[in-house]
């Protein structure tokens, strides 16, 4: 059995290595962009939410009621959203234009200045808050409207502001009421339950580039990978197996033939004359000569021997079985190209052939050994008239060298 050559297998060890890459870049990946759209999600909502909170606020300020019941209401909606969200909505105010605080979540808070000492040093010193009371103490024109901005995203804790305008009473001629809400949230509104949610995500995207990674892989190694070895370890013209891979398939068969005692000859055919075809033809008829002797090759040879293109005009063969039943083949393989007749240019053209032989019972099971042999003695058939086979002589086999 001819097994994956040491190529292909460096190559599928390669490709695993490139798969496993994959696999956790892409988890990785993927991890990321789920997290940050995790985390904007969940601003999403806190903001949402403290859009809620202006509405509610604005129906208040609408509604007739008394200063009191609207503080009580307040409260109670902003003790009752610290409960429903684990404390994420710290701090609820509603400030007049003069920057004081007309209703509070904390009750002992209204009436008191923004720029007071007591929220300055109590509440969250992130920027927008900051912002919101240096315009107030610079007693800026434009602090009413002012609104934090929805486009940074909170990992801590961060203050949303919101102008609130109550609408006009055209029966009286009163202008706008104006009041500005500020909602502080602490450092869990947008992080609240992230580290599981991750967890999670985490799982996910191992799972599913997993299985992508499976797929891709499969792919490859099943599909991609042989075609793309055949075509590295084919020869083009002939579509037999290269001499780099037949090379290293011969060190497999002369390993396992010699731990089992078994026999092999290492024969090379050289087709006679090759040069005067290609000088006298063209190359293109060189061409159809190589596929010829190709296909008389894959004819005359048994499934379990190994051909190949060796380079040029050469091939090499590897034949399972003594020098006698060898030698029979390779003849008949010789003369089965002396008789035979290829087509070129609406001429019909025959071929000879010299082959020189080695085999592994007077040669031993070197490949290198069994090569120069095999040239040697194709080098005397093709001085000894050519079209014909020669076999290498047989080497003194001593105790040492066994």
């Amino acid at each position: 059995m001819i097994q994956a050559p040491l190529t292909n297998r460096q190559s599928r060890h390669v490709l695993s290595g490139l798969l496993l890459s994959y696999w956790l870049g892409s988890t990785a990946l993927l991890t990321l962009l789920g997290s940050g759209w995790m985390l904007v999600k969940r601003q999403l909502e806190v903001l949402n939410d403290a859009h809620q909170v202006r509405d509610l606020v604005t129906a208040a300020l609408a509604t007739p009621m008394t200063s009191e019941a609207r503080q009580i209401l307040l409260q109670e909606f902003a003790r009752t959203a610290r409960k429903d969200r684990q404390d994420s909505m710290s701090l609820l105010l509603v400030l007049n234009p003069a920057g004081r605080i007309v209703y509070s979540s904390r009750s002992g808070w209204v009436g008191l200045s923004i720029s007071d000492q007591l929220l300055n040093g109590n509440e969250a010193p992130d920027p927008d808050f900051r912002n919101l009371i240096d315009c107030f103490v610079a007693d800026e024109a434009d602090c009413m409207i002012t609104s934090s901005s929805d486009l940074q995203l909170h990992t801590g804790s961060f203050t949303v502001v919101r102008p609130v305008v109550l609408p006009r009473r055209q029966d009286l001629g009163v202008q706008p009421d104006r009041r500005l809400l500020v909602v502080h949230y602490g450092p869990g509104a947008v992080l609240e339950g992230y580290g599981r949610d991750l967890g999670w995500l985490v799982l996910f995207s191992l799972l599913l580039t997993g299985l992508l990674t499976l797929a891709i892989g499969y792919l490859l190694v099943a599909r991609l990978l042989p075609q793309l070895a055949e075509t590295a370890q084919t020869d083009g013209l002939t579509q037999l197996i290269n001499r780099t891979l037949f090379m290293e398939q011969a060190k497999e068969w002369l390993a396992d033939a010699q731990e089992r005692q078994g026999e092999l000859v290492f024969a090379i055919l050289d087709i006679d004359h090759f040069k005067q075809i290609n000088d006298t033809f063209g190359h293109s008829c060189g061409d159809a000569a190589l596929t010829h002797v190709a296909v008389i090759l894959r004819t005359v040879t048994r499934p379990d021997d190994l051909v190949c293109r060796f380079g040029g005009e050469e091939f090499a063969l590897i034949l399972n079985g003594s020098r006698q039943a060898a030698s029979s083949a390779l003849e008949r393989l010789r003369l089965q190209l002396e008789m035979s007749r290829f087509s070129h240019g609406g001429q019909q053209l025959r071929l000879n052939a010299s082959i020189g032989a080695a085999a592994t019972a007077e040669c031993g099971y070197n490949i290198d050994y069994l090569y120069n042999k095999a040239d040697k003695a194709l080098y005397k058939a093709k001085h000894s008239g050519r079209n014909r086979l020669e076999w290498s002589e047989p080497r003194i086999i001593t105790r040492l060298s066994l």
